[in-house]
């Protein structure tokens, strides 16, 4: 109820996730600036419930410059009604909203990754204060949560749901009939760098149905990524019984594949322009050239060329040509 969560946390709403029908409303996380000392930034969430069924928590938006996944669950937000849903559907497009607004993967604000900040802590900045209230308010009462992504402009991806190695094997297979119904290209079963604090990483320990997902990115809406998308939230809505109908099978049937290890990774050794020899999905073999790293600012020194680091398929490389020293070019899947 609303009022338990406001002595809990510092977010604020008029929302009672107990209610029956549909609530438009807005979370209030409290930002206290120059021009504004009892000031919030204002995240729209939509809830739906009736009837007996699952709570399922719907997100994207995380990361501001993935735009897929706000698009669609915006749609979703817009046109379900309270008749179509057993159970109950939460529902936020653009839960880092600073970070949407401003179109980037960290926060204008406190320049912080909202997916490196979970569980989050009530005392600190917007982003950990905002963790908080979905890990210690929304996470107790969700059973499963989709949190959608892409590349962003960092990377571009085969359309693709994501999910951690568990130990529970009745939670991952679980975890996977959802990705399978979701119905994108690739399930991948990711050995993710700085996993620990990632929004997935807490649901899992919460007990929580999780996945995740890379849907296009390049810095732009992709075609394939925004339609996969779309089919996939309401399959995996069929799936878990929170709307009725037959899933829809018209995509590709998908593979599930792996990143077994760090050597899936190809990194740029130094700051350049990258040029990808490969396209997404192409089969590739380790030692081979991922691609050349350009530098301008001397046009008679010869590329670098990166080698991939494993045999696989190219799940996603470089989304915008500029690369820093450390950055990944390129990574490769495996099939399972």
């Amino acid at each position: 109820m609303a009022a338990k969560t406001q002595a809990k946390t510092r977010v604020f709403s008029d929302v009672d996730y107990e209610r029956k029908g549909k609530q438009a409303t807005v979370l209030r996380v409290p930002q206290s600036r120059n021009d504004s000392g009892w000031g919030v930034v204002q995240i729209p969430i939509t809830v739906l419930k009736n009837g007996k069924g699952p709570t399922v928590l719907l997100t994207g938006g995380v990361h501001g410059d993935e735009y897929e996944s706000q698009i669609a669950i915006s749609e979703l937000a817009r046109t379900l009604e309270p008749s179509s849903v057993q159970g109950r559907l939460i529902i936020i497009p653009a839960l880092h909203y600073p970070a949407a607004v401003n179109g980037t993967r960290l926060s204008p604000i406190d320049n912080k990754d909202l997916n490196r900040c979970f569980p989050g802590r009530p005392e600190g900045t917007f982003a950990d204060v905002l963790a908080h209230y979905v890990t210690e308010i929304l996470l107790p009462i969700t059973d499963v949560n989709l949190d959608l992504h892409s590349g962003g402009r960092a990377m571009e991806f085969v359309p693709s749901t994501t999910a951690h190695v568990l130990d529970d094997r009745a939670k991952m297979a679980e975890t996977e009939a959802l990705a399978l119904a979701f119905g994108a290209p690739y399930h991948v079963v990711i050995k993710e760098v700085d996993a620990g604090y990632t929004f997935m990483t807490t649901c899992e320990r919460r007990g929580v149905t999780a996945i995740s997902s890379e849907l296009g990115g390049g810095n732009r809406v992709s075609i394939p990524g925004l339609a996969s998308t779309r089919r996939g939230i309401m399959n995996a809505l069929k799936h878990l019984g929170v709307i009725r109908g037959k899933l829809d099978k018209s995509g590709p049937k998908t593979r599930v594949v792996t990143v077994p290890d760090y050597g899936c990774y190809a990194f740029a050794p130094q700051a350049g322009l990258f040029e990808a020899y490969h396209p997404l999905g192409a089969k590739v073999r380790k030692g081979e050239a991922a691609g050349a790293l350009h530098f301008i600012d001397d046009p008679h020194r010869k590329p670098i060329i990166i080698d991939y680091g494993y045999s696989g398929e190219l799940w996603c490389t470089r989304g915008q040509g500029q690369v820093s020293a450390g950055d990944p070019v390129a990574v490769l899947v495996a099939v399972r």
